[in-house]
């Protein structure tokens, strides 16, 4: 992981550091990744780039980790602003991934990245409730309309939310890599996550 001299980096400087390693897993997959094209890339002399990571796979290890947490971060910033049912905003966030997926994620990124990493390092969805501290938790159970499901315990709340996550983890790849067409995806989806709502939303008096 990078070093405390990189932690004490400025955010600027961190980002144009970030883009760099993106630039060249842009054009190459990880295992020809090369530290001279990212020093040049970021405009940082040699010896400062050891300064920051120890080798070219911290580097990446680096990258795999900071593209996760900003996803995360999108996706707690969409949770937190949310005000209805967790079922309304899985439909509304997936419906988002699934329009601009292939926009956002570049083609080449996928293919030079994912061989070479723990699929569960990258999904933005794996872990969310643990990525989340305990004010966040609460502003985001307090604003999925928890009253509404038919649960006894945080822990069966954050069980729903895995098995959301699952039915993610199995459909927003698919879409991105094109594999398949996006509207049986999206329509498998929000067929299972209507199952889910079913068995676990209270019935209305």
């Amino acid at each position: 992981m990078p070093s405390q001299t990189f932690q004490n980096l400025s955010e600027e400087k961190k980002q144009r550091i970030f883009g760099a390693i993106y630039s060249e897993l842009l054009r190459v997959p990880f295992p020809e990744m090369s530290i001279n094209q990212i020093i040049k890339n970021a405009g940082i002399p040699r010896g400062s780039f050891y300064q920051y990571f120890e080798n070219k796979d911290d580097a990446f290890d680096y990258f795999v980790e900071e593209s996760s947490k900003k996803m995360k971060e999108c996706i707690f910033n969409k949770i937190s602003s949310f005000r209805g049912d967790i079922f309304e905003l899985a439909e509304t966030i997936f419906d988002e991934l699934a329009k601009t997926g292939a926009e956002q994620f570049r083609f080449e990124i996928v293919d030079h990245v994912m061989p070479y990493v723990d699929v569960k390092k990258v999904d933005p969805f794996t872990n969310l409730a643990e990525y989340m501290d305990e004010k966040q938790k609460i502003d985001v159970y307090s604003s999925l309309g928890i009253g509404n499901l038919n649960i006894k315990s945080e822990e069966e709340l954050i069980d729903i939310i895995g098995i959301i996550e699952a039915l993610f983890q199995n459909a927003i790849p698919r879409i991105i890599s094109g594999s398949e067409n996006t509207e049986k995806v999206t329509a498998a989806f929000k067929r299972k996550l209507a199952i889910i709502r079913k068995a676990t939303v209270k019935e209305a008096f």
